[in-house]
């Protein structure tokens, strides 16, 4: 997107780096020093697919402008040649592809295969640079227009010449904002919040011709962005993430369905959510996406993933990570018509009725077991925000009779 790149090594973080991406916006603007305060590595439990380094900043006296003295930079801090790129990745399903057809040698190939690179993203963990690349574009593009509750962004640059990034944010801590996941308790109330944000984002979307216009590069779930890593190589990649978590295999146990079952059950509601009606989508809204802010109003981080997708594709994966089972069946209803409300509030005249809208709501309960969490390696979260996850989705997939609604 632009010559300016951030470094794979803190190291050579440098004020000139800083102050020329911090120039897009604020041309007069000049760092004179940085101090790094804290780092969040990738795959720490903390951060999972990028790491997080918060920093203090001064500046040349009288050149800041409102710009704040303390800001988080999110970054991938490991080389190049460690990263798996897009070549490599469609190289590697070519090659496996070849070797299925060979007796003997393709029935191992695969198991040993995945089992080799997960094993390898432990000690280097990172996402697809199209995860990367997503995201730089929705703080450049589309954030400067919106009137959400998400993180303010400052400067944001995507090498696409060795996939290496970096988005300098705001610090979300200096406004006392809470982050939770699914270990931890968040109220109904809290989730209305949350589903009023998506509401004005997706209202502000919803049906909108901008997506064959300036809007052409938004991914969808079934093209672009992530959509080649999965296609290519997601069902292996779960296959021996369950192969090798004793914990996924219980509690995926109930829902009594094979994993091929439930790669073909995702794929086939995805065809039914292209259909329309398609608005921009997070992509991503388990609760550990969000943050909560005094007063129950919410907002959304990590827009890695975000697509032109279904409403239900965000909405169920809020309610249903958020909420304890018991919780969720008591408040589901009433907060899917608090959405549904909040859409119309902001000028969405064709919203779905009650009973489509439950519908999209049971069926969209797949993507959050497949995508969200079999694929996902525990390290990033940790076991059990993992498995509270997993435990939530597969729940509320028994109690929606949600596969009864995608054959």
């Amino acid at each position: 997107m632009r010559p300016v790149g951030f470094p794979a090594n803190l190291a050579e973080l440098t004020p000139d780096l800083l102050t020329a991406v911090l120039a897009e916006r604020e041309p007069d603007v000049r760092v004179e020093a940085i101090r790094i305060v804290e780092h969040a590595r990738c795959g720490d439990g903390l951060a999972s697919t990028a790491d997080r380094v918060t920093l203090d900043l001064d500046y040349a006296p009288g050149c800041a402008a409102d710009l704040p003295s303390r800001m988080v930079l999110k970054t991938i801090l490991l080389h190049r040649t460690l990263r798996f790129g897009m070549p490599v990745i469609l190289g590697l399903a070519r090659a496996l592809s070849r070797m299925d057809r060979v007796p003997l040698l393709g029935g191992n190939a695969r198991p040993v295969t995945f089992s080799v690179i997960n094993l390898y993203q432990r000690f280097f963990p990172h996402a697809p640079e199209a995860m990367y690349a997503n995201e730089v574009r929705f703080y450049r593009d589309i954030r400067p227009e919106l009137e959400i509750e998400a993180p303010r962004a400052f400067g944001g640059v995507f090498d696409d010449g060795n996939g290496q990034f970096g988005i300098l944010m705001e610090d979300l801590s200096l406004r006392s904002a809470r982050f939770p996941n699914a270990t931890t308790p968040v109220s109904h109330d809290e989730v209305a919040g949350l589903l009023s944000t998506l509401a004005t984002l997706h209202a502000r979307f919803w049906q909108t011709p901008r997506f064959d216009a300036d809007l052409r590069w938004v991914p969808t779930t079934s093209r672009g962005g992530m959509y080649p890593v999965f296609d290519a190589i997601g069902l292996d990649l779960i296959r021996d993430q369950v192969r090798k978590n004793a914990f996924k295999q219980k509690l995926l146990a109930p829902l009594k369905r094979s994993l091929d079952q439930l790669w073909q059950d995702t794929w086939r509601v995805q065809s039914l959510f292209d259909e329309g009606p398609v608005t921009l989508c997070h992509g991503d809204s388990h609760i550990a996406n969000t943050y909560l802010l005094p007063g129950a109003r919410g907002g959304l981080l990590d827009w890695q993933l975000m697509v032109k997708g279904s409403w239900a594709h965000d909405v169920t994966y809020l309610i249903v990570t958020a909420l304890e089972p018991e919780e969720r069946r008591k408040h589901e209803r009433e907060l899917i018509a608090h959405y549904l409300q909040e859409l119309r509030r902001r000028g969405v005249d064709g919203a779905p009725e009650e009973d489509e809208a439950w519908l999209r709501y049971r069926q969209a309960v797949v993507w959050g077991i497949v995508i969200g969490w079999l694929i996902t390696p525990p390290q990033n979260y940790g076991e059990a925000i993992t498995a509270a996850n997993i435990r939530r989705l597969v729940t509320a997939a028994l109690d929606l009779e949600t596969f009864a609604v995608v054959e």
